[in-house]
Parts: C-alpha cells; structure tokens; sequence
C-alpha cells in the first residue's frame, strides 16, 4: 500500500485509547512516504507536517528548512546520456552551530513505529567541526533512542543508544564518506533485531531490548551542513489510520472538547464512530448530524451556550464524502459561526491529511 501523506505524535496518546488490547493485533506491511510539496499559501516548499525541530545538547532548535539541490532523481534515467540527478527539494539543515556537543534533530512525532525498514538519502556537504548526517530511531524522545550517524569529516560510521539522556558506548567504525555525494542510509527493526547501513558499509547485527517502538528523526552534529531526501518507511502498522489520524490532531490541537470520526466499518452498512478522543464512543451509531453531512457533504454547525459543534465531510482521493468528523469547541466570548468554522475546519485538514480512501481509513 502506497499512501502520501502530511506529517502529529502517538506514543504517549494511547491513554486516549484504552480499549488498546485489539489495537495490537498483526497488520499487513504499509509503506509511508514523506513527499516535499509547495504550500498552498505560499507556494513555497515547507516541512512536512509533523516534523518537529529538537536539539540535543544546549543550542536552538533551528536551522531546518527545504533547499533545491542536485539530488538524485527517484525514476531511473531512460537513456544512459540522460542525467540521473535533477534539482529538486531536500530537508536540509543549515544552522552550522559551533558546539561540538549540540546535535540538531528534526523529530517525526505523528506516530510511533515498531518493525520497520527506514530509507532515505543523505548527502554531507559541509562544515569545519563536522560533517556528520544520521537518524534516531524508536525514540520515546530526544533523551531515550536508538542512534546511527556518520560522519564524513572523522570517517566513522557508528551506532549509539540514549538512555535518560545518557550516551550508552557506541559500536563505531571506520568508512571513508565523502561529502557532496548522495548515500543510501537504511535502518532496519525487527523486534529486539537492529541493522544499519549507509552505502556499502554497514554494522553487525544489533540485539536490544531497551526500546521496541518509537519515533524516528534526522540527526546531524554541530556545524554539519547536511541534507535528506527520499524519506520513506515500510512498518507493521499498529493502529488503524483512522486512530492515527485522531490521534494526531488531538495532539496539535489538545484543548478540543471532543473528537469524532465517522465512517462506516467493513461489513457494516451504517456509519458509526470509528475513532474518537473519548473511547467509549467507539461503535456508537452516527449522529444524524453526521448522517446529514456525508449525505449532502455539506458543513452543519451547532451552538450552546459553552460550545460550538462544528461538523464536516471526510473526503475520498475523488472528492467523494467517505465518513464525517465532528469537532466540539469551548466557546470564547465574540466567537462567531465562520471562527468557530474556521477552527473545525484547521482540524478536519489535519485528519484529511492521512487519509485517502475508505478502505484505508480503517486499515492497520
């Protein structure tokens, strides 16, 4: 399964589902891209969403954005005189931070990730400390994760693990990288198995047990100039993608009084809720309000004296209503009827974000 999506954090959310003992069973392979597109306000390339800048280390999270460079292209070229490589976005971080110690991260915290293979290319173009790219991975946190980077400048290639912000001895070797060049990074978790490679050279088999799912991030180190392209993940989903999906707009917008998603289940021939910030609403019937938006797809509204419930249709790759989601806002005093629109609508966006289809919609 192919899925494009815009990038919100699970791990801790799971509180919010507490009927977790069927969220758990196996799962078909699902593969997650993370495509650099234009804004549409802007138009210009922004980070994918869920993308958060940390920092390891005292320093400013900062100097992550998308930069056009040579990079090589994603469809092989169809003659041997054709170019391989072609301008286009990369992640690039460019902070060149003068502290050795400092390592800048851009964290993935919309969901969390168990068994999985992580691809992407990274290239070090500069710097005089450093020129070091790398990710973590099943990380609870900045302070509790797994490592890999490597470093163009030292010539090394090493695993590390974090525990409480503690840097456990690494197993390192040494590669020799240039930078300016395009490698291929991989990391692969299978249970307390763990393989990394960048290019032709890689580590022995790691086993651990510290960490058996997290999230997973770019890594570079002080004033490393570094990019990234071509981020993709084949995993064992865990939760379905309505759940993910919920679950990652209550994490940005965590004052919501209530969250529902409509859809209708396989099998069944009514909608029911499917996801929700309250669990137990789980398989109730839908509200006839919801009933009334996927059949006009239009947006109801409601008003009480302490709220506003804002209703909109979940649409399908075509356009096509293929569920609902209800938004319950506090009320704040001058509020008005487009505001509290407006607001349902910054949600439903982030919800739409992750689905396509239907039959997606429910998949784990």
């Amino acid at each position: 399964m192919r899925r494009y999506f815009r990038i919100g954090y699970y791990s801790f959310y799971l509180s919010l589902f507490c009927f977790a003992g069927w969220l758990l069973q196996e799962a078909e392979a699902a593969e997650r891209l993370f495509p650099l597109t234009p804004s549409s306000v802007t138009n210009a390339y922004v980070l994918p969403e869920g993308f958060e800048p940390r920092v390891i280390g005292k320093g400013k999270a900062e100097g992550w954005k998308i930069e056009m460079d040579e990079a090589p292209s994603f469809f092989a070229p169809l003659s041997p005189e054709a170019k391989s490589n072609s301008k286009q976005p990369v992640i690039a971080q460019t902070a060149r931070a003068k502290v050795e110690s400092l390592y800048p991260v851009l964290m993935y915290e919309d969901e969390v990730f168990g068994d999985f293979t992580l691809t992407l290319k990274v290239k070090m173009v500069d710097g005089e400390m450093s020129q070091a790219v790398g990710v973590l991975f099943r990380a609870q946190n900045i302070d509790n994760c797994y490592g890999i980077i490597a470093d163009a400048k030292e010539g090394s290639f090493r695993f590390f693990k974090r525990v409480n912000g503690v840097e456990f001895p690494s197993l390192k070797g040494s590669c020799k990288i240039e930078k300016g060049v395009w490698y291929d990074l991989r990391v692969e978790c299978r249970g307390n198995l763990i393989r990394c490679k960048l290019g032709e050279w890689s580590t022995p088999d790691i086993t651990d047990t510290s960490y058996n799912s997290g999230m997973f991030a770019l890594l570079t180190q002080a004033d490393s100039v570094s990019y990234f392209c071509e981020l993709g993940l084949d995993y064992t989903p865990r939760y379905t993608i309505a759940e993910v999906a919920v679950a990652a707009a209550l994490k940005r917008y965590d004052k919501l009084e209530d969250l529902k998603l409509f859809a209708k289940p396989p099998g069944k021939n009514n909608y029911e809720v499917v996801a929700a910030k309250n669990s137990e609403d789980i398989g109730s019937p839908a509200s006839q309000g919801a009933l009334d938006c996927i059949r006009n797809n239009a947006i109801y509204t409601g008003e009480t004296r302490r709220s506003w419930t804002v209703t909109m249709p979940l649409h399908d790759e075509n356009g096509d209503p293929m569920g609902a989601v209800t938004v319950v806002l506090k009320k704040f005093m001058g509020q008005t009827k487009k505001n509290a629109i407006n607001r349902g609508t910054a949600v439903m966006k982030r919800i739409q974000s992750h689905v396509t289809t239907a039959d997606e919609l429910l998949r784990k």
